[in-house]
């Protein structure tokens, strides 16, 4: 049985991930868009530490700008 090609997916939906550094090591951990201050623990050197939280309009605005991710494909696949 032969297979059929598979056409390129787009996307459904978007994320903005923002990247904190680790006072403690320096490793950069990736978050999705938190809305509210926390703790968090690095992965590597296991030390927790508060981060800033990022504005919830600001992550709107852009994911609206963009359709929530498909505005963003590249025109070529289009």
């Amino acid at each position: 049985m032969a297979r059929r090609p598979v056409a390129p997916v787009k996307p459904i939906g978007m994320e903005l991930v923002f990247f904190y550094p680790c006072p403690y090591c320096r490793r950069e951990l990736p978050l999705v868009s938190p809305p509210q201050p926390a703790m968090i623990t690095c992965d590597v050197c296991r030390q927790s530490f508060p981060i800033v939280p990022v504005d919830e309009y600001s992550v709107q605005f852009v994911k609206l700008m963009l359709a929530d991710g498909p505005a963003a494909i590249d025109a070529d696949y289009l």
